[in-house]
């Protein structure tokens, strides 16, 4: 029987590989998942795929990949089942640098939404269960609607974003993230999982979707979503200001204006390579000579 080493022995353990202090395995598996996905770039990973390259069994992987996709670091394709990279990935990296890139993307887009409307502007995408905003341009209107911050998140559900986002989602899909989102939903009146169902199927009969955007109703969004080829939710542009802003004579007006970005931005993001649509090259700089602020 092999003797515990006496307190002032000489021996040493095996250095041979680094080894892991206790409880930080699942960390250490659930980070090389994560680089393994960063390695591929903008193609992505099946769960077969980053099974067989980790050395984990399945069922391990897939409850590793779970978790890392209900935080937003990983990201996956509903269609091809591809694991991608989240933007709660790339949020931390801007909130590390406190810089970021991805509002060139939608740079111009926002400021002629801006300069059309008087209002606020903003583009804002899908991290895991939550709404990630990109970038704010401000119109010329003297009150200025801030509906988000640059760097911010909300859960899909909350404000006029996150619904146009939803309602370019099947139901199954909509359904689990009500489902995953209850907790944090909870937190914001009037979003139960019904009203969020009712405002979903309203935004698709109209194309829009209209909400408010804070608690108190002191500020209103008006939405559509960006979507894919195949008609995947990419992100959203938002129109916000005060309510009179949005009173129902001016709708119409506006929502011929998001249709116009949407058209623009929507060309823009399907022109650019796949792996640079998916990260948007998160790089040293600003988005739009603005600093993220984390959420």
């Amino acid at each position: 029987m092999t003797r515990p080493a006496p307190k002032d022995s000489k021996t040493k353990p095996d250095d041979s590989e680094p080894r892991s202090p206790g409880g930080s395995q699942t960390v250490d598996r659930a980070l090389a998942l994560v680089q393994l996905v960063a390695a591929q770039a903008g193609q992505g990973l099946r769960l077969s795929e980053l099974a067989a390259a980790s050395g984990l069994d399945r069922a391990t992987t897939y409850r590793l990949l779970v978790s890392l996709t209900n935080r937003g670091f990983l990201d996956q394709d509903s269609v091809s089942k591809r694991y991608r990279l989240g933007l709660e990935f790339f949020a931390l990296a801007a909130t590390a640098s406190n810089q970021i890139d991805l509002g060139a993307v939608a740079r111009d887009v926002l400021q002629q939404l801006a300069e059309q409307s008087g209002d606020t502007a903003m583009f804002c995408v899908r991290s895991g269960q939550s709404l990630f905003c990109v970038d704010v341009e401000f119109g010329d209107f003297p009150v200025k609607a801030v509906p988000m911050d640059i760097g911010s998140h909300r859960p899909l559900g909350a404000g006029s974003a996150s619904l146009a986002i939803l309602s370019a989602m099947q139901d199954y899909e909509v359904e689990a993230v009500l489902k995953r989102s209850a907790a944090r939903l909870a937190e914001f009146p009037n979003q139960d999982p019904d009203t969020i169902r009712r405002a979903v199927a309203e935004c698709r009969a109209r194309g829009h979707a209209l909400a408010p955007e804070d608690p108190a109703g002191r500020i209103m969004g008006l939405s559509v979503a960006i979507t894919s080829r195949t008609g995947r939710p990419l992100g959203a542009l938002t129109l916000a200001g005060i309510p009179e802003r949005l009173a129902p004579e001016r709708i119409v007006e506006l929502s011929g204006i998001l249709s116009g970005g949407e058209a623009t931005l929507t060309d823009t993001m399907l022109r650019m390579p796949s792996g640079e649509r998916h990260s948007a090259r998160w790089m040293n700089g600003t988005a739009g000579g603005r600093k993220a602020k984390a959420g």
